[in-house]
């Protein structure tokens, strides 16, 4: 009896010893980086808000994201530091500098996403170390088209990160139909009859909205979409027969979740 006593004392103890991992054991020191490297990065913002229009047709400037990262108290064990990277995740290519000359990479993103960029440092023996740092990028556009009927502005809510995840958190629409003066000294213009829609990249009504816009008078359509998938989405505004030409003003934002980007890590003096 009090081998098998033994026995089971010892079954259980291999048992606890196997679970102690999935029960929240700490173990994450094989997963540690133990190279010569110690690299350290500062950044003072991990978000941004790209600015960019289209009026009546013609695409206006676009202000992208810049963001800046310093590796000047990076080191290694082994030698100097000679090389540093910052792969932006946007399909394009990483960015390559030699710290002794700058020790501050900048990059500029022109297009939506929350991407997952790779910092790299490697030294004079060719060790090399990397981290991964999330960064959201979201978009702000202004679209306007002056004495218009009929008005179809497309945006692309598609992510531009290089696995395409996560889409979109939100669409956010503020609408603005303006009827102008048309009178004069001969009379008054004539009401237009407004009918905003919604358009997913299916062809789908998402939303829809409509208004009647008196002589010199305008109206907003303020709408938000949280059913976000990838793809060319449609605002598109008709007025209705012997309504007057109306200027449209769009503001649309593309935005992602807060907190999907990480925390910033900056400098402290």
């Amino acid at each position: 009896m009090k081998a098998n006593f033994r026995l089971m004392a010892v079954t259980l103890t291999l048992l606890s010893a196997s679970l102690a991992g999935c029960l929240g054991g700490d173990d994450s020191s094989s997963s540690e980086y133990s190279g010569p490297i110690n690299l350290v990065v500062f950044y003072d913002s991990t978000s941004g808000m790209i600015e960019t229009s289209v009026n009546n047709g013609q695409q206006g400037p676009t202000t992208g994201v810049e963001l800046s990262f310093d590796f000047a108290d990076s080191t290694s064990d082994d030698g100097s530091i000679t090389k540093i990277m910052l792969d932006p995740d946007d399909g394009s290519d990483p960015i390559e500098a030699d710290p002794s000359d700058d020790a501050v990479i900048s990059y500029t993103w022109m297009t939506h996403g929350v991407f997952e960029i790779t910092l790299s440092a490697e030294d004079d023996e060719g060790n090399s170390h990397s981290i991964e740092v999330s960064i959201r990028i979201d978009m702000h556009i202004v679209w306007t088209e002056s004495n218009t009927a009929s008005s179809a502005m497309s945006f692309d809510v598609t992510p531009d990160c290089e696995d395409g995840e996560p889409l979109a958190d939100r669409i956010t629409i503020s609408s603005t139909v303006e009827n102008p003066t048309s009178g004069g000294w001969f009379g008054g213009g004539a009401n237009s009859d407004v009918t905003w829609t919604l358009l997913n990249p299916s062809d789908e009504e998402i939303a829809t909205n409509s208004g009647t816009v008196g002589d010199g008078q305008a109206q907003t359509w303020d709408y938000t979409s949280r059913d976000t998938v990838e793809g060319l989405w449609k605002i598109n505004i008709e007025v209705a027969e012997n309504g007057d030409d109306v200027n449209v003003n769009n503001d649309v934002t593309i935005a992602y979740a807060e907190g999907t980007e990480d925390a910033v890590n900056p400098r402290t003096e």
